[in-house]
């Protein structure tokens, strides 16, 4: 079973055999409506597009086009990387508007949805909440023990990378079938050894299964299944590439 990627930055003109070297599941989340476009008619057989809309990333926001989004999300099981960020130059204004039209289409077409929080975690629960939303992915939690509780009530699943488990406190907080791996490459992986890479969660996975006292087939078999519950909740497992459909009906 492979292991999975759940949130990865990758340069949308790779070659696919680069992409099946890497010997892993990986969810390459983009920033804006045109990196996805540029993406949308790959059919990678180990990586999954993310459609996003980086509340990080001006170009993100300027003019963004609530029909396109709408029209874009038919090529994609995943929306990411989305959210808000208390920390970003764009205007808290700009960013609010583009995170609230992208949930209420969510609301009606769920997705996975990997969601950037930093510096806004209880404005991004806040809009979880107020839009009932399934799917939803908190991407590198930087939230307080009553948030993490909160959004553990919520619904809400957590990808988890190798800065994170250095202090894990999510894997302390959060139960087991809400945890999912990332590597938010090449962010989230700095630490790491030579050589970092999407899809590369060995620090994670070796985490995991220390706090979970499993091995590491354990701790995936765990991964794929959370995945596969989101998947069953959006009524996307179809809509995955065939690499994660065999290892999510695998457990």
């Amino acid at each position: 079973m492979l292991p999975l990627d759940l949130h990865a930055h990758v340069q949308p003109d790779i070659d696919p055999g680069d992409l099946d070297r890497l010997n892993a599941c990986v969810i390459a989340v983009t920033r804006t409506l045109e990196e996805f476009d540029g993406v949308s008619a790959r059919r990678d057989r180990t990586t999954a597009w993310g459609l996003g809309a980086h509340p990080g990333v001006p170009a993100a926001h300027d003019g963004f086009d609530t029909e396109r989004f709408r029209e874009l999300l038919g090529y994609t099981p995943v929306v990411g990387e989305i959210g808000l960020d208390g920390r970003s130059k764009v205007s808290a204004a700009a960013q609010r508007r583009t995170f609230e039209a992208i949930l209420i289409i969510l609301a009606e077409q769920p997705r996975l949805v990997s969601v950037h929080s930093s510096g806004a975690t209880g404005p991004v629960l806040d809009a979880v909440e107020a839009h009932r939303l399934q799917g939803v992915v908190l991407h590198w939690w930087r939230g307080t023990e009553a948030e993490t509780r909160r959004a553990v009530d919520l619904g809400c699943h957590f990808s988890v990378n190798a800065a994170e488990v250095a202090h894990p406190k999510i894997l302390s907080l959060a139960p087991r079938d809400r945890v999912l791996t990332e590597t938010d490459h090449p962010f989230g992986d700095r630490r790491q050894a030579a050589p970092r890479r999407p899809g590369r969660v060995d620090d994670v996975e070796a985490a995991m299964a220390r706090r979970w006292s499993v091995d590491i087939s354990g701790v995936r078999r765990q991964v794929w299944a959370n995945l596969l519950r989101i998947a069953t909740q959006t009524a996307t497992v179809d809509m995955f590439p065939g690499a994660f459909q065999r290892a999510m009906l695998a457990v």
